[in-house]
This record gives C-alpha cells, structure tokens and sequence, in this order.
C-alpha cells in the first residue's frame, strides 16, 4: 500500500519548468480518484446497493399489498389486485426512500471520513502536504471526487432500481400516499406513466445535490478529528439527529433551517403535481450549506496541525 501511495504521490509534483508552483487542480483530482479507486470498501456500496435492490425484488413479489389497497380505497383509487397499481415505477419510488434516507447517507458519509482524518490515521497526509500542493486545493479536490462519487453511487441506484422493476413488474401509472413523502398527512398522488421518467432523473439530481451537501459537512467533521470511525460516526450522528427532529410535529417551525429537509425535496417529484417554488427555495438553502460547509471544512484544514 505504502509503494501505491508514493507512486501516485509523483502526480503531485510540479515539473522542474513550473519550479516550485503548487501543483494543478487535475493533478490534485487525479490523485484523489486514484487513491478512492484504490480502496476495496469503494465499491462495497455499489455491491450493497444491488443485493438490497434484489431483496426488494424478491419482496414485492410475495407481498399482496392488502393494506396499501385498503388505505388507497379511502382516496377513491379502488384496486382489485396489487397488479393494479403495483409496477417497477411504484416499487422504484418507495424503495428510494430507504435507500436514499439511510444507506446512501451512511455510504457517502464512510468514504468522506476516509478522506482526511483517515488518511490522517494512517499517515498519509502529512505525505501529501509536504507535496507542493496547497491545503484548499488539495480539500476542493477531495471534495470534487466526493461529488463525483455520490453522483455515480445514486445514479447506478437509480438505474438498478428502475431496469429491476419495469423487468418484473412493468411499468404504468405511478401511485402513492403523500403521507409517506412527505407531500402532506392526507391524499394520494397519481402521476402519469409518461411523465415518471422525468421525475425519476429530476429525483435523482436533487437527491444527488443533497448528499453532496453531506459530503461537504462529513468532509468538515473528517478535517476535525483523528480516525475515520469517529468522523462518519459524529457526521451520521449529525445526520440522523435532524433527521429524527422532523418527527416532532411541534417542531415544524424548525423544518426550514434543517439541511435534511432540503435533502429530502427529491419526494416532491412523487406527487400529482411538482411544487417547483420548493424545490427552487430548497436549491438555494441546499448550495448555502454547501458553501459554508466547505468554506469552513477549508479554513480547518488551513490551521490543522498534522502530526502522523
């Protein structure tokens, strides 16, 4: 490991032409991917991702589903059978919210932890800052990569989600209860068989803009402590605290200055109709957070004293 770690260390240096100049932004993200390509628990989530999804398969076809039917016949959408209204989108959607609520939070949440303080950890940063690089650049590097990751980690989920389900159940009308997306405690959504591939890629972008958010916070917290455990333990603890404050209907009033909640805005492509001055105002308080996350996990790192 520590022969892999000096060899793409060479990406790094500047060329004798450039002196001593602080090497460029590419070299810095080529570094980066190679060492996150390196790592074996990189694609671990992928893996994850595709045994859940075949679990969920599995369940869909041995569940009848005679709750869902009951609760969609008080909203006038009476089912005889779960073939009715059960298809691939109608799985896809209400496996993203586990999915994307739970696991990719903790997958992302992991691989920013390893980022700093694990490579902190294991004394591979002191290496790479004694290499002519600077601190922010080499941080909006490890970020960019994140980014990077998070956007393919959700949209390979999308895809499997999607190609499984319309394979297995084929595709139709997309049906649901507000309630379990947060669209309001009453009602049922239908949402035209045309329009659910659009919504779906809609979904993805702001899911994907959400955990990019969580890459930026991890990517603070991993610049603050010593090992990775600790940085996507106290980043998860973050997380899912917010996350169980929107449990508390007293509380409401705390929603809007909560980063989960604009996380979670990807459930309005759920409902009959898109509420696209939400979705407006939760991209802006998303790339807030966003921007002072990653100004703040900067000026950290500027002042941390690497001693291993």
């Amino acid at each position: 490991m520590n022969g892999l770690f000096d060899s793409i260390c060479v990406h790094l240096r500047p060329s004798a032409a450039n002196g001593h100049r602080s090497a460029s932004l590419g070299s810095v993200l080529r570094f980066e991917w190679v060492k996150l390509r390196g790592r074996r628990i990189t694609w671990v989530p992928f893996l994850m991702t595709a045994i859940i999804v075949l679990l969920i398969v599995t369940v869909f076809h041995h569940l009848q589903f005679s709750y869902a039917r009951k609760i969609f016949s008080s909203f006038q959408l009476v089912f005889q059978s779960k073939e009715q209204f059960v298809n691939g989108y109608y799985m896809s959607a209400h496996a993203m919210n586990p999915i994307f609520q739970i696991l990719m939070p903790i997958f992302i949440s992991v691989a920013s932890g390893l980022m700093v303080a694990g490579e902190a950890e294991h004394g591979t940063l002191r290496a790479c800052l004694v290499r002519p690089v600077s601190r922010g650049r080499l941080l909006l590097g490890k970020f960019i990569i994140l980014a990077g990751y998070a956007l393919a980690l959700s949209l390979f989920a999308i895809l499997l989600l999607l190609s499984t389900g319309v394979l297995n159940f084929g595709t139709g009308n997309l049906y649901s209860l507000n309630i379990l997306f947060n669209n309001g405690q009453e009602g049922a959504s239908t949402v035209p068989a045309a329009d659910v591939p659009l919504r779906f890629m809609l979904a993805w972008l702001l899911a994907t803009a959400g955990l990019m958010v969580l890459s930026a916070l991890a990517l603070l917290i991993s610049s603050l402590v010593e090992s990775a455990a600790m940085a996507y333990v106290i980043t998860l603890s973050v997380y899912f605290s917010f996350l169980a404050l929107r449990s508390f209907p007293f509380l409401e009033w705390l929603y809007p200055y909560l980063f989960v909640t604009h996380m979670l805005r990807w459930q309005q492509c759920i409902s009959s109709y898109v509420k696209t001055d939400e979705i407006y105002v939760s991209l802006v308080h998303l790339a807030g957070y966003l921007i002072a996350f990653l100004t703040a996990a900067v000026l950290l790192f500027e002042q941390r004293d690497v001693k291993s």
